[in-house]
C-alpha cells in the first residue's frame, strides 16, 4: 500500500497541511516525530493543539514518559500497529514527520535486533561518566571492530548500542546487522514541504517566540519537579537543555531563547539535508493554495 509521507524541517507547517488533507479524505495522522511521542513535553516539541486533535485523530503522539527510552525499530512497529488498525477502520493513514530516522525505519526496516536492557544501558552510562567515550570506543573497536569503523568515534548513542548489544548477546553488531532484513511493508509517496531559508528561519523565530509566551519555562519546571533526569534523552533536546541551563543560572533567559532558536536553525538545515538525499520527494511550498486539493486527490485516487 502507498502511504503519503509529508516531510520536512521543523517548522515549514507539515501538521497543518497534513490536518487539512485529512480532514478531505477522511484520514487520520501518524506522527513521526522522536520529541513529540513524550508526555508532559507538547510546548516544546510542538504538539498538535487541541483544536487539531479535535479535527483529526493523531497517533504516535503524547504516549511515551520523558525518561523511557525508545528507538527507531519501536517506532517502525508500533507506527506498523496504527496503520493497520487505521486501514481496518476504512480510514486512511497519513505520515507525517520530520525525524528522517523514524521514516527510515518504517520503510527501509531494521534488522531485528534485541530490545534494550535497562540494566546494562545503565551500567555502560556510569562507565561513560566514569570513563570517558574515547574509552568506551576503544572497547567497542576491540570487541566489533567492523561496527566500530562504520561510526563516528564521538557518537555516543550508536557507541553505547553497539556495546549493549555485544554485552546482551556476546555478539558483535556488525553480525547480527549482516542478516537479511524484512521487506517493508508499505510503500512511501514522499510530499516534501520546503521554504526559502529567510522564511524559514523567521517561522523558527516566531515558534520559540509563541514556546516562550504560552509558558515552556514552566513546562520545563514542571518536569524537573516530576523528577525527570535533565540528562535523559528527552530533556537533552533542543528547547529544553536551554531552558534547564537557564533555571540553573547558567544563562540567562535571554540568552536561552537566543540559543533555542539557533540550534532550531541548524537542526532544520540538518533536516534539509537529510530529506534532499531521499529519492524520489516531491517538493511543495507549504504556502500554495492548490496543494492539499492536489494531495486529498492524488491519495483518494492512489487508494481507489
Amino acid at each position: 500500500m502507498k502511504l503519503i509521507t509529508i516531510l520536512g524541517p521543523t517548522a515549514v507547517g507539515k501538521t497543518s497541511v497534513a490536518v487539512a488533507v485529512a480532514k478531505r479524505i477522511q484520514g487520520e495522522i501518524i506522527s513521526a516525530d522522536s520529541r513529540q511521542i513524550y508526555r508532559h513535553m507538547s510546548i516544546g516539541t510542538a504538539q498538535p493543539d487541541e483544536q487539531q486533535r479535535q479535527t483529526v485523530r493523531f497517533h504516535c503522539i503524547d504516549f511515551v514518559d520523558p525518561g523511557v527510552s525508545y528507538s527507531c525499530g519501536q517506532f517502525a512497529r508500533d507506527a506498523e500497529d496504527k496503520i493497520s488498525d487505521v486501514i481496518a477502520r476504512h480510514r486512511i493513514p497519513i505520515i507525517c514527520g520530520g525525524t528522517g530516522l523514524y521514516i527510515k525505519a518504517l520503510f527501509d526496516p531494521l534488522h531485528p535486533l534485541p530490545e534494550s536492557d535497562p540494566g546494562i544501558k545503565c551500567e555502560l552510562i556510569r562507565r561513560l561518566q566514569k570513563e570517558g567515550l574515547e574509552t568506551l570506543y576503544k572497547r567497542l573497536q576491540d570487541i566489533d571492530p567492523e561496527w566500530a569503523q562504520k561510526i563516528d568515534p564521538h557518537d555516543k548513542q550508536r557507541i553505547l548500542r553497539g556495546l549493549e548489544v555485544y554485552e546482551m548477546t556476546n555478539t558483535p553488531l556488525s553480525v547480527l546487522t549482516t542478516d537479511q532484513k524484512r521487506s517493508p511493508r508499505y510503500e512511501p509517496v514522499y510530499i516534501g514541504l520546503h521554504l526559502p531559508r529567510n522564511e524559514l528561519n523567521q517561522k523558527i523565530d516566531r515558534r520559540v517566540d509563541d514556546m516562550i509566551e504560552q509558558d515552556l519555562v514552566c513546562e520545563v519546571q514542571t518536569l524537573l519537579q516530576m523528577h525527570f533526569d535533565p540528562a535523559c534523552n528527552a530533556l537533552r533536546t533542543i528547547g529544553y537543555r536551554e531552558i534547564i541551563a537557564y533555571l540553573n543560572g547558567a544563562i540567562s533567559l535571554h540568552t536561552a531563547i537566543a540559543q533555542v532558536k539557533q540550534h532550531t536553525r541548524q537542526y532544520a538545515k540538518r533536516q534539509c539535508t537529510w530529506f534532499r538525499r531521499l529519492p524520489g520527494v516531491q517538493w511543495h511550498d507549504p504556502g500554495d493554495k492548490n496543494l492539499v486539493t492536489y494531495l486529498a486527490h492524488y491519495v483518494q485516487e492512489a487508494n481507489s
